[in-house]
């Protein structure tokens, strides 16, 4: 008769297995949009790495420390929201999403240290005149991370307005962060490509 109480929201409602329910039903979502974001960033990481490495690009390479950073995030992501899922208990009345907001402020800190690093070795490359050997390839790289990173933060986004989860939140911050990044270097390579200037 208490489905549809409203009161479980808050953590402290001492009915029936709705309760529980709820916070099994959002672990399994949650865990499972983490995972994506930890498959996408594993695939990213290792072919902006192994691609930048080859065609000799700082820019690529510092792309790929970018999106390593972002598989570090989604790590994160997935460990917070496993604990969150752990329902509420007489100790702990509201549950366990404090792990939540720890990993949603790691994350942010993450954002800026990654964004700052990929200019900083994006201009270093300009001013020394380095640059990469095969620009198109580079692109090719950058277009398969805008695309894939814009449909997996759309995923988390909702997945996160969904659940309330400031982790998978932090987490789709953190790959739209690295869209604007990769676009930065796709106009980069493709200046390289059109005019030869390395």
């Amino acid at each position: 008769p208490h489905a549809h109480d409203h009161d479980d929201e808050h953590g402290h409602h001492h009915g029936h297995r709705h309760p529980g329910q709820w916070h099994a039903a959002r672990g399994e979502i949650t865990s499972w949009a983490a995972l994506v974001s930890i498959g996408s960033n594993l695939l990213l990481t290792t072919v902006k790495l192994a691609g930048g490495a080859w065609m000799g690009s700082a820019a690529v390479l510092a792309e790929g420390i970018h999106s390593a950073t972002d598989l570090l995030a989604s790590f994160s992501a997935y460990f917070a929201v496993r604990m969150s899922a752990r329902p509420a208990d007489e100790k702990h009345p509201y549950g366990y999403g404090k792990f939540e907001d720890l990993a949603a402020v790691f994350e942010a800190s993450l954002i800026v240290l990654a964004t700052v690093g990929v200019v900083m070795k994006a201009l270093e490359d300009f001013r020394s005149g380095a640059g990469p050997e095969h620009p198109e390839l580079g692109m090719g790289i950058m277009v398969l991370s805008i695309v894939v990173n814009t449909l997996v933060s759309r995923f988390l986004f909702r997945t996160a307005k969904e659940t309330d989860s400031v982790a998978l939140e932090a987490d789709a911050w953190h790959l739209s962060a690295d869209v604007l990044t990769s676009v930065g270097v796709l106009v980069g390579l493709g200046l390289v490509a059109l005019t030869g200037v390395k």
